[in-house]
């Protein structure tokens, strides 16, 4: 399965991206931050690779702040990608 995480600089936003999502119907869920990734922020958000594109639309109209999006690959082995700065 192909998903995308999605972390923030502050845990407030963290929960506040979430708060948004969720009204929006989007399946998503509230994980700890790989180590692969970041220590800033302790927890990301996992969600489907096609939620992205509202993700996207959302930053740009100032609803939730990101730092970074990885692509997130679950298979046999876990594989991660950045794919916004």
């Amino acid at each position: 399965m192909e998903y995308i995480i999605v972390t923030f600089e502050s845990t407030n936003f963290a929960i506040q991206a979430e708060s948004v999502l969720k009204q929006l119907n989007l399946n998503v869920q509230i994980i700890p931050t790989p180590r692969e990734i970041t220590l800033s922020c302790g927890i990301s958000i996992l969600t489907q690779i096609e939620n992205l594109k509202e993700i996207d639309e959302l930053v740009k109209v100032g609803k939730i702040r990101i730092k970074e999006v990885y692509n997130y690959i679950k298979d046999d082995v876990k594989k991660l990608e950045r794919l916004r700065p």
